[in-house]
């Protein structure tokens, strides 16, 4: 079984508010919360590693996503947790015209 990588279209750059708050969408069956932080998006798998809460719960400080369950600090730029060996799943991310699309990997 071979892996390829696409891009899909998550939304439009309106639906993610500047402030930091995440929206999740469901991509390619995956659950992705896009975050808006200090004019970049970043895409990230819509649970923290420690116990699966979802990240949307989360707020955001200091480029760090902050779980709403255990306060784990997850950073938005490559999902490591600060002190922690658990990371939480990343996606590349790019805006094209007014949409945001994020890029996936499939099994074909």
């Amino acid at each position: 079984m071979e892996l390829a990588k696409k891009w899909v279209r998550a939304s439009a750059v309106a639906d993610v508010p500047e402030d930091g708050t995440g929206r999740a969408f469901d991509i390619d069956g995956l659950d992705i919360v896009v975050f808006n932080w200090d004019q970049g998006f970043f895409a990230l798998e819509n649970f923290c590693p420690h116990l699966g809460f979802p990240l949307t719960e989360g707020i955001v400080q200091d480029g760090t996503v902050i779980c709403g369950w255990h306060g784990w600090r997850v950073r938005l730029e490559d999902g490591s947790c600060r002190g922690k060996t658990s990371s939480a799943r990343t996606f590349p991310c790019e805006v094209r015209g007014d949409s945001i699309w994020v890029e996936v990997t499939e099994k074909v």
